[in-house]
């Protein structure tokens, strides 16, 4: 009978008589196989499996529970297959869904074959994923009205709902105002929506910018009162830096990038590629980092900690303060350096001061404890080591001090290196012209001598779309003659973009000048002719003559100028280089000798 039990049974392939046979043949094999295992257990060599070693932890799988992924910043500096490597992984890690922060192309841009390129480029990346990916806009995916139309057009409207087990998400658009924030119509919904959900377990909220971190919460306030009577938590990103924060009690979380750019100084500082895991069980959110190249608690960077790690990571914390010479060369000239600490916690700074070929810092190195909240003020001398330092060269050549900043975070010395650019400045000379100015555009009664090259502006905004001299660069003079100064520019473009339309984003010259009667900005277009201004385009960039008088018995006056280098149409950022940095108000001094 055994070895009838341990035979394997044999498949009889004619159908069954009927059901009743059918189920009398499944009782009898039933009744047959419990014999079998009774006369299997009785004998010798056969025992009953026993249990597996475990803890005694109740299974964890309660009712409820669901795991998401959010993806941070892709975009705002584009890190090529960063983004694509985290698709692959989430593949890997199978949440039930996605949720996006924004910043999901890089936008900021008015040209719809550009937008459609990178939407299609980015649908397939997310099209990758084996789960729902839930769209949030950022900056650089509406940056403008024709931007927002092209969302609505693929993805309907920038903010959206959705509820899953008994758990409200809450999407919304943070572009809704200028520079950022809800409008009335959005929070409008958002309190209707809330006021539709009342019996959820948790709310949810993904949005791009960190409202609540704002000292204008731009519509966000009257969220967080609505909000007020449940069980929430928020996510973000935008600033490219992790942070564990709250919001009224609640946790908030500011995410790092994936694919955004980052110096990637370290978990420490916040500065990591990353996707946030959550796990929602029925007593909240469980949140964890799953770092591209590892797994992070929640709490790498928090509020207490954020000071001594922002101080670090901004670097702020250095600075030689600009100075003004007597003359446009020098032996050796003061150049204070201060050493500012923001915290509450003392901040240690040490290194060599390296001035660069030709220069020495005097003392050549630092090391030094400045107590919190306080200032430290030391006198530098910089010495030109053969014959006199030209300040136009020192300033062309980008001259900086490096020098590493150290806090104590939780037991864990943390440094990052500071940099200070050396700015200096003397007061310019305005010499006498040797002929009368016209001003028409054309430079050639003006002698080469006079004129000062600029390849390394001393202050560029948007200087990401700068790519250095060779994309652009220029030179400028000044001469008086006949109680007027004159001033002439000449750039040099890669890629020189003009219009007759002066609300289109163009290549321009601009110039500030201040005197005791206040301050006067001047734009010159290409074409523009007037009594004051001539601006004419050439094939390789901008010309202009620009003149002006000076208050009566005034001798001096401050001047800057600024060039707008527009190279890509589709931008809607184009870099602006200045000559002298525009919040260095000491600099740019003229007088008339």
């Amino acid at each position: 009978m055994i070895n009838d039990c341990l035979a394997p049974a044999e498949f009889d392939p004619r159908p069954a008589v009927s059901e009743f046979s059918n189920h009398r043949s499944l009782i009898i094999n039933h009744k047959w196989v419990a014999l079998c295992a009774a006369l299997a257990l009785a004998l010798p060599g056969f025992a009953a499996p026993e249990p597996s070693p475990v803890t005694n932890k109740p299974l964890n799988a309660a009712p409820g529970t669901f795991r998401f992924a959010i993806l941070p910043d892709r975009t705002g500096g584009n890190r090529p297959g960063v983004f694509e490597g985290a698709i692959a992984k989430l593949n890997l890690l199978q949440p039930e869904f996605v949720v996006a922060t924004g910043d999901l192309i890089d936008g900021y841009t008015t040209d719809p074959k550009v937008w459609t390129a990178q939407w299609a480029e980015f649908d397939g990346l997310v099209n990758r994923l084996e789960m729902p990916f839930h769209y949030v806009p950022g900056n650089h995916d509406i940056s403008n009205p024709l931007m927002l139309e092209a969302w609505k057009e693929r993805h309907g409207s920038p903010w959206s709902s959705f509820v899953h087990q008994n758990v409200l998400f809450l999407l919304l658009d943070t572009e809704d105002r200028p520079f950022g924030g809800l409008g009335a119509e959005q929070i409008a919904w958002v309190k209707q929506t809330l006021t539709a959900n009342t019996g959820v377990r948790w709310t949810i909220v993904v949005m791009h910018r960190a409202l609540w971190r704002q000292s204008n919460q731009a519509g966000f306030e009257q969220v967080r009162a609505a909000l007020a009577d449940r069980a929430f938590t928020v996510f973000a990103s935008h600033d490219h830096v992790y942070l564990k924060s709250s919001v009224d009690g609640r946790d908030a979380y500011v995410l790092a990038t994936a694919g955004g750019i980052s110096p990637l100084r370290g978990v420490d500082f916040g500065e990591f590629d990353h996707v946030t895991w959550v796990t929602m069980k029925p007593d909240g959110p469980h949140v964890a980092n799953l770092a591209l190249d590892g797994i992070l608690p929640d709490d790498v960077v928090t509020e207490a900690t954020q000071s001594r790690v922002r101080a670090l990571r901004d670097g702020n914390w250095l600075r030689l303060v600009p100075t003004v010479h007597d003359a446009p060369t020098f032996a050796h000239l003061t150049v204070p350096l201060e050493i500012r600490n923001p915290t509450e916690y003392p901040l240690y700074v040490r290194g060599s001061l390296v001035a660069g070929a030709g220069l020495a810092f005097s003392p050549a190195s630092i090391d030094r404890q400045v107590a919190p909240r306080q200032t430290l003020t030391l006198p530098l001398e910089l010495v030109s080591l053969g014959a006199p330092a030209s300040i136009h060269g020192v300033n062309e050549a980008g001259r900086s001090v490096t020098l590493d900043g150290t806090y104590d975070v939780n037991g864990k010395q943390l440094t990052l290196p500071a940099s200070a650019s050396l700015h200096l400045d003397w007061d310019h000379a305005v010499p006498m012209a040797s002929a009368p100015i016209v001003l028409d555009g054309d430079l050639a009664e003006w002698p080469a001598a006079l004129f000062t090259a600029v390849e390394q502006p001393m202050f560029i905004s948007e200087d990401w779309d700068w790519q250095g001299p060779d994309d652009g660069r220029f030179r400028f003079a000044v001469q008086q003659r006949d109680g007027r100064v004159f001033v002439a520019v000449e750039t040099t473009d890669d890629r020189v973009i003009t219009s007759a339309n002066r609300d289109e984003l163009q290549d321009k010259l601009m110039l500030v000048l201040r005197t005791s009667a206040g301050t006067t900005k001047v734009e010159g277009y290409a074409g523009t002719k007037t009594d004051t201004l001539a601006v004419r385009a050439t094939p390789t960039g901008l010309v202009a003559e620009f003149s002006f008088p000076l208050p009566a018995g005034e001798q001096s006056f401050h001047l800057n100028l600024g060039w707008q280098d527009h190279d890509r149409p589709e931008n809607t950022k184009p870099s602006v280089l200045w000559w002298r940095d525009p919040r260095i108000a000491e600099f740019g001094g003229f007088t008339l000798p």
